[in-house]
């Protein structure tokens, strides 16, 4: 006798700020759900809060990846609690994925302010007569936008290392405001995954730390210089931001960066892993959006100014390590902070999740501050640090002010 299918809810509340992030932490692959459970996700609003779309693609990739891994039977949704920018076909996800057609869009969602499509096939020609579509969409959309969407999309084909029978990825597109918000999402083996398999030395290397830190910058490659580079469509993604005021969110595993505009610049740990990679931004539709002038920096990195963000908040728990103390690790670190070193005047060390760190990475830190005396380093102390914690972070914070302030 076959299992009758059981029911779990996941109970989704929209809120204001930090929406995405809020929304993955109730995304994650329950061990114990079965392959013949049905998930219900409902999502209600906080006041004022409005979805966007990346939290709706971050959904419903999610639910296409439980269902195609064979976690689950099916997922339904429930938004009549919400607002959302199109009529949703009332189908579940496994009626969508599995509906008797052979075209590679699985869904396709158009109003005139949204566009959200499922891929479920990996073939090129298909997408290319999506592009022509999307250039067509709307006359306000940016000029050449689609070449910089053909690079985040064209990544996933080539680095999320799919086999056909998973191969699924979700787009969306919004106006709002005279901007437009974009997503692209995976459920690939993410970035690290991707680099671990890279050709060159130092993509391994990357692999290891902060890695879209590292993709946003176009000296990085690996494949070898004669085999091209990847990272190329984060790296413009990262300049078209920058150059038009808009934002930029990298989220693959359990680490994200963040941009916004020329102000700030974050790295950050979460403790939900996102299973693969999801590019979300927002782009100001009423400022230059300069494709041609974001691959004339890629060609040429030398005229990339510096001082590109105002702060980089650096949050050490990015590395999934509450205590940091392995040669190893401090040294991958101290790498990192020296790449943020170079796009920002003002660098947050943020310990809040830190319980413990070498007398070795103390030293690294000491002589980081003193290197970089044209750079002000701020250090945030975890309220719950014990005593030798907040002795080690104190000397530095007095050793910052002292380097920042020298005839004081």
């Amino acid at each position: 006798m076959a299992p009758t299918n059981t029911t779990k809810e996941i109970n989704i509340e929209i809120k204001q700020t930090d929406q995405l992030i809020e929304v993955i932490k109730h995304l994650t692959h329950d061990p114990h759900y079965k392959s013949h459970d049905v998930v219900l996700i409902k999502l209600t609003c906080m006041p004022k809060a409005r979805i966007d779309v990346a939290s709706i693609s971050s959904i419903i990739q999610y639910s296409c990846d439980i269902v195609l891994s064979g976690n689950v039977h099916d997922v339904v949704f429930d938004f009549s609690h919400v607002r959302i920018p199109f009529t949703w076909p009332n189908k579940s996800i496994r009626e969508i994925l599995y509906a008797n057609h052979v075209s590679p869009i699985a869904l396709e969602l158009v109003s005139r302010d949204c566009r959200l499509t499922v891929f479920r096939k990996n073939d090129h020609n298909r997408r290319d007569d999506w592009y022509d579509q999307i250039k067509n969409w709307r006359k306000d959309l940016p000029n050449r936008f689609h070449l910089m969407l053909n690079e985040l999309v064209e990544n996933v084909s080539a680095h999320a290392k799919l086999e056909e029978e998973r191969f699924c990825f979700t787009t969306g597109l919004l106006f709002a405001n005279k901007k437009l918000n974009y997503c692209v999402a995976d459920s690939g083996v993410g970035l690290k995954g991707s680099l671990q398999e890279a050709i060159v030395s130092e993509a391994k290397d990357v692999a290891a730390r902060m890695c879209a830190l590292s993709l946003t910058r176009p000296q990085f490659t690996s494949k070898g210089e004669e085999r091209g580079h990847q990272g190329v469509g984060l790296f413009i993604t990262s300049e078209l931001a920058q150059m038009n005021g808009g934002s930029l969110v990298i989220l693959s595993g359990c680490q994200v960066y963040e941009q916004c505009d020329t102000t700030v610049m974050r790295v950050r740990g979460i403790p939900e892993e996102w299973k693969g990679t999801l590019v979300s931004g927002m782009i100001n539709l009423d400022k230059e959006f300069n494709y041609r002038q974001a691959m004339k920096l890629f060609a040429d990195p030398t005229k990339l100014s510096n001082d590109r963000f105002q702060v980089s908040h650096f949050s050490l728990d990015v590395y999934g390590q509450c205590a940091l103390r392995t040669r190893e690790l401090c040294e991958e670190i101290m790498r990192d902070l020296e790449l943020a070193a170079e796009r920002s005047s003002k660098i947050i060390l943020d310990f809040l999740c830190i319980i413990e760190i070498s007398q070795a990475f103390h030293g690294f830190l000491k002589k980081f501050i003193v290197k970089h005396s044209n750079i002000q380093v701020l250090i945030k102390i975890p309220p719950t640090a014990d005593e030798d914690l907040r002795e080690d972070l104190q000397e530095l914070v007095e050793l910052a002010k002292k380097n920042n302030h020298p005839s004081e």
